[in-house]
């Protein structure tokens, strides 16, 4: 159909082949490195950086991390099969009309400060959900649900409800945080509170350290309730894009990197020191469509394409995507084609469209713009009806993302077959979040990590998120969705107490979502990770049957039970076998196309 993508990256890349050598043992500035010889140090890739270390605010993958390290949650999610497990809570007693929760929470915890944790510490951040008004509006699909958090003495928490919602419960998430500090700031949700490192907190690491565009350093908390971690930190150690971190992995100057493409995990697992995995993943990869920025009063801002405003016009824009074709040939099949919001790992939650999914077709897409009154100009792209705007459609997508890329030329040319006009542009991340929430673009990437709790997924696309203003600073929704069937559905859900009967409820908002088109979504991409076994064992996986490492929900199982590996030291550098791979360095740098491994600012997320 036409020359790849990727044979044009491998003509370009080949002028860098005499430059790999010399490379390869500069790819990283080693903030994280010490010259102290017996620390244990887990050194783990990322692009992020962080965007607040408010928990209460917090959406970017790198920080839900941290979060997860730094602080505990009442309940935590369970490493084998995501199903509620004790946390600093060790049972728990809901009222015969679901109204009330008792919580016993867990004695002898400190924090690491080495106060102690009581349920007063509970209360206080429950109570800051119900009482702060920014936490709460940021929180409000949790936060809108609760009447009280209350402390009868140290080890009781008492959460009264206003209607009975066990899953929200089970899974809410709440980072507990130490009264005794965040009551001295005077605005508990500001973005600049807890800004003092190291953060306190009763997790089993504490962020400690960071440095803007190079690293975010955690230190092991020696006293963890639940056994003290077998590292001494823990860093987030910040690469320009996937090819200088797995080149860095190779080369031993990090042992975690995430997020791989094919080709880069083929390279890698020819290596005698690595082990690629690849597991079923949480995520999904979606196409937005700017169908109306708007606030929560219904004023519309933004410069989006009228069209997109059609529910016609978005259909045929996902009639005229082969999803199984992007799988095949962009994720060479770590994946599976998308139909909703919720990816098929949670099969208790995931509709899959059944006789109502569409089907890839030129020429039903076609019919359905024509029979709307799209009709074609001499140039072959389509106007509104009546001879109005070409149908020409901004196309942004993240300028670090290969696969996006790939995407990228599949659909622009699919589209140009139906009469549709789009000008790819790449941007990076913060930039094209930025631009999204300002309601400035027709079509954009994104991409989120769903936790097990179908709720906060599916809250974003209500009314009640809308943003009360047009400055781009509100960001609980996806972009700008609001239906008031869905979200009567939505409001039923979260209290539905038969999980059969609330599954159904769920399915039906994806359904909606489906139909209305504000959204495509992709593919759900397989977790591609590796880690270098020479240095790191024990990760536990989550699940625990063929479960991902670094993008795990609602605990770090993995970090805590990471075991360094005896007499491997944490020294930088060349390691073991990487003059032998340098070959395969050199693959993934073909691969890549790069043409400098040099660290960047990097400022946003895929929304996780």
């Amino acid at each position: 159909m036409r020359t790849r993508p990727m044979t044009r990256r491998l003509m370009a890349a080949g002028g860098v082949l005499a430059l790999s050598a010399g490379i390869l043992t500069a790819t990283s500035t080693q903030a994280a490195a010490q010259d102290e010889d017996d620390v244990d140090r887990l050194l783990v890739a990322t692009d992020q950086e962080v965007d607040t270390f408010n928990p209460f605010k917090s959406r970017y993958v790198i920080t839900y991390n941290t979060n997860m390290m730094t602080y505990d949650t009442l309940i935590r999610t369970g490493a084998d099969d995501y199903q509620p497990v004790p946390g600093l809570a060790t049972e728990w007693e809901e009222s015969d009309d679901g109204l009330t929760w008792t919580f016993t929470v867990r004695e002898g915890v400190t924090w690491s400060d080495g106060e102690p944790l009581t349920a007063e510490d509970v209360a206080y951040t429950y109570d800051l959900l119900i009482s702060n008004p920014a936490i709460h509006d940021w929180n409000i699909d949790f936060a809108g649900n609760l009447v009280s958090a209350e402390a009868p003495d140290e080890t009781t928490f008492v959460l009264t409800l206003k209607e009975a919602a066990p899953a929200e419960i089970l899974n809410a998430g709440v980072f507990i945080v130490p009264k005794h500090v965040w009551e001295t700031y005077p605005d508990p949700s500001a973005d600049d509170a807890n800004d003092q490192l190291p953060l306190v907190g009763s997790g089993p690491f504490q962020v400690s350290e960071y440095r803007t565009d190079e690293f975010v350093r955690l230190s092991a908390n020696k006293d963890y309730w639940d056994g003290a971690p077998a590292f001494d930190e823990v860093v987030y150690d910040y690469y320009s894009e996937g090819d200088a971190a797995v080149a860095a992995l190779e080369a031993g100057e990090v042992d975690i990197v995430n997020g791989l493409n094919p080709a880069q995990a083929e390279a890698l697992g020819e290596q005698d020191h690595i082990t690629v995995n690849n597991a079923q993943g949480r995520r999904f990869v979606s196409l937005i469509l700017n169908h109306g920025a708007q606030t929560a009063d219904r004023e519309l801002y933004g410069d989006g394409h009228p069209a997109l405003r059609d529910p016609v016009v978005r259909q045929a824009l996902h009639t005229a995507i082969d999803k199984q074709e992007l799988v095949d040939k962009v994720l060479a099949g770590n994946g599976d084609p998308a139909v909703s919001i919720i990816p098929a790992i949670f099969e208790q939650w995931h509709w899959d469209g059944g006789d109502e999914l569409v089907q890839f077709s030129l020429d039903e897409a076609n019919r359905m713009l024509d029979e709307a009154g799209y009709e074609r100009g001499e140039d072959g792209v389509r106007t509104m009806p009546g001879g109005g705007e070409r149908l020409s459609f901004r196309f942004y997508y993240h300028a670090d993302n290969t696969d996006y890329a790939n995407v990228v030329e599949y659909v622009t040319e699919w589209w140009s077959e139906i009469g549709i006009e789009t000008v790819p542009e790449p941007i990076e991340q913060g930039s094209l979040n930025d631009l999204v929430y300002l309601g400035e673009y027709d079509i954009a990437f994104s991409g989120w990590g769903v936790g097990p709790n179908p709720t906060e997924m599916l809250a974003m696309h209500t009314c009640a998120v809308l943003p009360t203003t047009t400055d781009g600073s509100e960001r609980s929704h996806e972009n700008f969705y609001c239906n008031e069937e869905y979200d009567a559905l939505h409001a039923q859900q979260m209290v539905e107490p038969d999980p059969d009967a609330r599954a159904e409820l769920v399915k039906e908002q994806q359904r909606i979502l489906y139909e209305d088109a504000p959204v495509i979504w992709l593919y759900y991409q397989n977790v591609l990770e590796a880690y270098n076994h020479d240095k790191v064992t024990d990760l536990r996986t989550q699940p625990a049957e063929g479960g991902m490492i670094t993008g795990q929900q609602g605990f770090a199982w993995a970090y805590l039970s990471a075991t360094p590996v005896e007499g491997s030291g944490d020294e930088g550098g060349v390691s073991t076998g990487v003059l032998i791979g340098a070959g395969a360095v050199v693959v993934v740098l073909i691969a890549g196309g790069v043409l400098l491994f040099m660290r960047r600012r990097s400022t946003a997320d895929e929304r996780e």
